[in-house]
């Protein structure tokens, strides 16, 4: 099975074929699967992460034929090419620079909350749990693209980039996300819940007005459960849909 891999090294990009070769007739591999086996390979010098496995970690999200997805739990098909998340600084090969977006929440994450372990959160708090910060989200969204002058971060002189050590200016639904579970924890107190709906409206909330919506990697409805609910709880505080087309327009 012949596959292509992107490669990065010093901000110039190579593609190289894989040819996998199965260990059985039966095998589906998986996206993982191959970039082990060309790394054991033909490509030893293969830079790539992954941890857990079993889609518990996230680190091991790749672009599969543009589109972000969790290599050990992605199949393997004939033609696939594999490419770093085009949404983050590729750094050598696959792997990319993920700190930028932990960093943008430092010191927005702190609110007041009660300690009561015997109130129950509620159902979506702990859907929201299930995030595994594999970042699949960040694709296509228009407020982390701000980042990059509207683009992509392969679009910029390297020169150019943000900084991720200073963390992101503009938010992502993974930011939205953190602040959304802090506005529904039953311990978050009122002015805890207002000082993170101000935070979203400060990463870019504006962004998500109109938006088709973003997806996840896991399955979580970030568009219902938390986008719909922050610009919701924003309302006038963001231009609705028309002003924003309006505003793009001018």
């Amino acid at each position: 099975m012949k596959v292509e891999i992107v490669t990065v090294r010093d901000g110039a990009e190579a593609v190289v074929e894989f040819d996998y070769a199965r260990r059985s007739e039966d095998e589906k591999p998986m996206v993982l699967d191959v970039l082990l086996q060309a790394q054991a390979t033909t490509m030893p010098d293969l830079a790539f992460r992954y941890g857990c496995r079993a889609r518990n970690c996230g680190v091991c999200t790749i672009d599969i034929n543009g589109r972000p997805r969790i290599a050990c739990r992605a199949r393997a098909r004939e033609g696939d090419r594999i490419s770093p998340v085009a949404t983050l600084p590729a750094v050598a090969d696959l792997v990319v620079r993920r700190d930028g977006i932990a960093r943008q929440m430092r010191g927005r994450l702190q609110t007041a909350q009660g300690n009561d372990l015997n109130v129950e959160a509620p159902a979506d708090y702990h859907e929201l749990t299930s995030c595994i910060e594999c970042y699949a989200c960040l694709n296509n969204c228009p407020m982390h693209m701000r980042n990059f002058g509207g683009g992509l971060p392969g679009d910029m002189d390297p020169a150019d980039l943000p900084d991720p050590a200073e963390g992101y200016r503009w938010g992502n639904p993974f930011s939205l996300l953190k602040l959304q579970m802090i506005r529904i924890d039953p311990l978050t107190t009122a002015a805890g819940r207002e000082a993170a709906l101000e935070n979203a409206i400060d990463l870019g909330l504006d962004e998500c007005v109109g938006c088709p919506g973003c997806k996840c990697g896991v399955g979580i409805d970030l568009k219902g459960l938390v986008v719909k609910a922050l610009v919701d709880d924003a309302g006038g505080r963001l231009p609705s849909a028309d002003e924003k087309a309006r505003l793009r327009a001018s």
